[in-house]
């Protein structure tokens, strides 16, 4: 389940988002997510984040981004892969 929480988050995406597409309850990704960010596997998506590598402006999925532009954690949090998540991701964790 884990695989599939990294691979949803190639694109950014709420909580909300996350759970409908996986159809899981909320509470049990929350779960999950927490063991991914201490990881360091997934963050918080907006501007200024680390788990981001670069503004909004440079970046490939602004266009898909929840969070495009926020300069800091939005109210409602949009998750994405870290660049260990992506490549852990790539080696087929």
């Amino acid at each position: 389940m884990l695989k599939s929480v990294l691979e949803e988050l190639e694109r950014p995406q709420t909580l909300a988002q996350l759970a409908s597409r996986l159809h899981v309850e909320p509470g049990t990704l929350w779960g999950m997510l927490e063991t991914l960010v201490r990881k360091d596997y997934v963050g918080l998506a907006y501007s200024e984040s680390p788990s981001c590598n670069t503004g909004c402006a440079a970046c490939s999925l602004k266009n898909l981004c929840p969070a495009v532009g926020s300069e800091a954690p939005p109210p409602t949090p949009v998750w994405r892969l870290t660049t260990k998540g992506r490549a852990a991701l790539k080696q087929g964790l």
